[in-house]
């Protein structure tokens, strides 16, 4: 089994609560109040014989974690050494603590942990074939599913008063299950479960008891991106019920750069998702993409210029933390920009004036990557559920006049060995090499004519690759 390394010790003792605390005692008669706050009860010595102050000694013992054999403590460590940086801390820790009390999140989060070691460090033909670990992977996500589906049951019929937030977490883990097996049909479905589960709880008093509201629309916001991403102009030709509003709220102060980001590119996803369905109606395309937050630019400009004011903007992270990588984050304030200039169905010609940002983009990327190998030459794979390079180097691939650097974004996508949620960088190639074939064969059409056959082709190839993934052994 591979050895990996875990978080310092007070790190993982502060999140599991498996080790007793001391609690210094402030001396407070005649209770203490540091014991009083945290309900926990205080040792008294009998008083010395010189009638000085008593001798206090406070020892909390917490309940065992919800990790009980061998297996499952593993996959939770692997969970809080690995997993948990991929998501914010003011989720991941709520989350953890509520999995104490429920036995679908328990489940969830162990079998998280250990398809996740499968995926990263186990060999390619253990994450589709029936390998212990795999195995036992499943056996946890299998309970997680049954239980949950117990409990949505007696919901539905008054017996039972599950928690929103329980539901949501687990639809988001399922979902970074399925992305991890290299099962993007399933995780999709999951994804959008969960997107019109929060539609209909968000406005319920009880959602937000365990994660924040704006934390869990900020994931959720993330889950829409990728899905219209990818499969985003076959929404627009399918049934009006298959398109989605945009998720992401109006911008906040306490927003992070990254979720600041994160939302207003779902504003621009939803614009391009507009824009074509009038293309597949035979309408032709519009000069720029139109959102439904109208001062989507400005507030580009308003977030870009909070990056670069801040003076930790320049450091290096490498997935260290949540979303909060520097050159990736640039790479997208590249990105977005292009987007609302150009659609990504347009002829060649209209992506010309962006070839530096192309070139910029792949530069980003390629020192990115490098960054990731050099902190853990072990990790043969890599799973993230923040802003990655993946979806910026296709668009690059595919759009980009520069030979150079359409090669490069190729080639990095070929050596990337990454899955950044439904996107995989091995899925994402095929992807860009067809499309490169395809929008070559119809260049010489005419302008309107070559924009709807471009968006029938991409959803076509979307739709054949996902297939094809779904139906092969997982590499």
């Amino acid at each position: 089994m591979h050895s990996f390394p875990l978080l310092p010790c007070h790190v993982t003792q502060k999140l599991v609560e498996t080790r007793a605390r001391r609690i210094k005692c402030d001396e407070a008669k005649p209770n203490c109040r540091n014991c009083t706050r945290s309900k926990r009860e205080c040792a008294y010595a009998s008083a010395s014989p010189d009638g000085k102050s008593d001798l206090r000694i406070v020892i909390y013992t917490p309940k065992a974690s919800f990790a009980a054999t061998e297996a499952e403590k593993h996959s939770l460590e692997f969970f809080l050494a690995r997993m948990r940086s991929r998501f914010p801390m003011h989720f991941t820790q709520p989350v953890l603590q509520a999995a104490h009390q429920e036995d679908v999140l328990a489940h969830a989060v162990i079998a998280l942990g250990a398809m996740q070691q499968v995926y990263e460090y186990d060999d390619s033909s253990a994450i589709g074939t029936w390998s212990p670990l795999s195995q036992f992977a499943m056996q946890q996500y299998g309970k997680a599913l049954r239980l949950l589906r117990d409990r949505v049951i007696l919901n539905a019929r008054g017996k039972g008063t599950t928690s929103p937030d329980i539901i949501l977490i687990s639809c988001i883990f399922f979902a970074c299950f399925e992305c991890l097996r290299g099962s993007t049909p399933s995780a999709i479905i999951h994804m959008r479960s969960g997107l019109n589960l929060l539609r209909e709880y968000e406005n319920e008093p009880s959602t937000g008891f365990v994660v924040p509201k704006r934390t869990m629309r900020s994931l959720f916001t993330r889950l829409d991106n990728q899905i219209i991403e990818m499969r985003g102009s076959c929404l627009s030709m399918a049934s009006p019920l298959d398109s989605f509003q945009a998720v992401a709220g109006d911008l906040s102060p306490e927003d992070d750069v990254h979720d600041a980001l994160n939302s207003l590119w779902n504003h621009i996803l939803h614009g391009m998702l507009v824009a074509a369905g009038a293309v597949a109606k035979g309408q032709a395309p519009a000069p720029a993409i139109t959102t439904p937050q109208n001062n989507v630019k400005e507030n580009m400009k308003e977030l870009y210029n909070r990056f670069t004011r801040d003076p930790h903007a320049s450091s290096l992270s490498s997935e260290g933390e949540y979303g909060q990588d520097s050159d990736v984050l640039r790479i997208w304030f590249l990105l977005s920009p292009m987007l609302l200039t150009a659609n990504t169905w347009d002829p060649a010609d209209a992506w010309s004036p962006h070839n530096d940002n192309f070139a910029k983009i792949v530069s980003l990327a390629e020192g990115y990557l490098a960054r990731c190998s050099q902190n853990d030459s072990s990790r043969k794979r890599t799973f993230t559920f923040s802003l990655g390079v993946v979806p910026p180097l296709v668009l690059t691939a595919t759009c980009s006049r520069d030979p150079d650097v359409q090669e490069k974004a190729l080639y990095l996508l070929s050596i990337g060995n990454r899955r950044e949620g439904i996107w995989d960088s091995k899925l994402a190639l095929q992807f860009a090499r067809r499309t490169i074939e395809l929008d070559n064969a119809v260049r010489h059409q005419p302008r309107e004519e070559q924009a709807a056959t471009r968006l029938k082709n991409r959803a076509a190839t979307f739709d054949d690759l996902c297939m094809d993934e779904a139906d092969s052994p997982q590499q």
